[in-house]
């Protein structure tokens, strides 16, 4: 009984820092809200569910924050970041893809190609592609080769662009 009322204490402690973190990497000037992103990713599994939330419901600019923090946060982050991209709009999608290409968990191929086959949007099936080559799986690997011949060199090197940005 004594453990489970420590643990919820210690979730709620959690809790409120992350709260607090939240508001500080979206209000914060530059310099405190790159730490608050780093405090974020620290913290790990507590901090991803408010976290992808707010990826989800954020704007643009602020998107590309949080999806820093979610970075930072690392395996535990994988799951919910694949989530995100299957099912959410691209301006959504792309800051989780460049999240997922950081982490570098080969949990995210198989999406990522999936993405990278049905995206109707250049930008997004550019940084899908970046994100697979950073990963460096061979499936993933030549499913970018596969779509570099097909879309050519344009698209190649818009590709590659991102890739060298990741």
């Amino acid at each position: 009984m004594q453990k489970t009322i420590e643990r919820k204490e210690g979730e709620g402690e959690d809790t409120a820092q992350v709260r607090e973190l939240m508001h500080a990497m979206l209000n914060a000037d530059t310099y405190t809200s790159l730490q608050a992103v780093s405090a974020l990713g620290t913290i790990g599994a507590p901090a991803v569910g408010p976290l992808v939330q707010a990826l989800l419901s954020v704007d643009s600019d602020a998107r590309w924050t949080v999806a820093m923090a979610l970075a930072r946060a690392g395996a535990e982050a994988v799951e919910p970041l694949v989530g995100v991209v299957l099912v959410a709009d691209d301006e959504i999608k792309n800051p989780a893809i460049w999240a997922l290409a950081e982490i570098g968990d080969h949990r995210a191929v198989d999406p990522l190609v999936g993405t990278l086959r049905t995206s109707r949007s250049e930008c997004c099936r550019a940084l899908t592609a970046a994100a697979l080559l950073k990963l460096g799986d061979p499936a993933g690997i030549a499913e970018v080769r596969k779509v570099f011949e097909q879309s050519g060199e344009g698209f190649a090197g818009l590709a590659m662009e991102a890739y060298e940005g990741t």
